[in-house]
């Protein structure tokens, strides 16, 4: 897969450079979720989100794109996306939108690092988790070896998260936590969410995840109320 993916890469760049494109052309390089290969046993996606699921490649080149020496650290996110390329192109971000512009981040501007300190992301699609011995309807049969982890069982209930440092929190909708160092933990073993001497961490960690759940709340649809926006989607003051 990863072979045929290079080759599809190389084919495209090659189209871009014989037919004068490439100058004018920015392409960016991503995926919509990473995938188990083995971690834990599974496969595919849909259970819990590990590192493994959530971090996921994220590489711009293009006209107005500096190039860096190494990975950036800012956390960012996959819906940054489309804000990103409509200030590249000199498009107005829709209303609703609550990706942020990467595009300072890309050409070298100044911006506020506190903006990109941290980072949410969502898993499930919410009720309530089914028990061991429940069988709700699926798309293969329980009896034989077909499996899939993808499937209405591990995508139950909602659990939200967010990075910020080496620290990853989340929680449930149950109240359930979980905290892990994925510096010194990256397979996320050890959960540390019950460790007393971490408790003023995991505040700070909580209300982070407060602050993005409440910032990430839809404000749509507009009419008669019009929510003020900030330039790019930024919510951090210039530093």
């Amino acid at each position: 897969m990863l072979r045929l993916l290079d080759d599809q890469i190389l084919r495209f760049f090659a189209y871009l450079h014989a037919s004068g494109l490439r100058e004018n052309t920015l392409v960016v390089f991503t995926s919509d979720h990473g995938d188990y290969a083995g971690d834990y046993g599974l496969q595919r996606k849909g259970v819990e989100i590990p590192e493994c699921l959530i971090r996921i490649p994220l590489i711009f080149s293009g006209p107005g794109v500096k190039s860096m020496p190494s990975a950036r650290p800012e956390f960012v996110s996959i819906v940054d996306l489309m804000p990103t390329l409509c200030e590249a192109v000199g498009a107005e971000t829709p209303f609703g939108v609550q990706g942020r512009s990467l595009w300072p981040l890309l050409t070298g501007a100044e911006f506020p690092a506190s903006e990109f300190r941290s980072i949410y992301a969502e898993q499930g699609f919410g009720g309530m988790h089914y028990d061991e011995d429940e069988r709700p309807p699926l798309h293969f049969p329980y009896e034989g070896p077909t499996f899939d982890e993808l499937n209405s069982v591990t995508q139950s209930g909602t659990m939200h998260m967010v990075r910020m440092g080496k620290w990853k929190l989340a929680f449930d909708m149950m109240g359930s936590g979980q905290l892990y160092d994925v510096e010194q933990d990256p397979g996320e073993l050890a959960d540390l969410f019950d460790r007393p001497e971490l408790r003023d961490v995991r505040l700070a960690m909580a209300e982070e995840l407060l602050r993005w759940s409440i910032r990430t709340e839809d404000d749509l649809p507009s009419g008669s109320y019009f929510a003020k926006r900030t330039a790019r989607n930024w919510f951090a003051a210039a530093e």
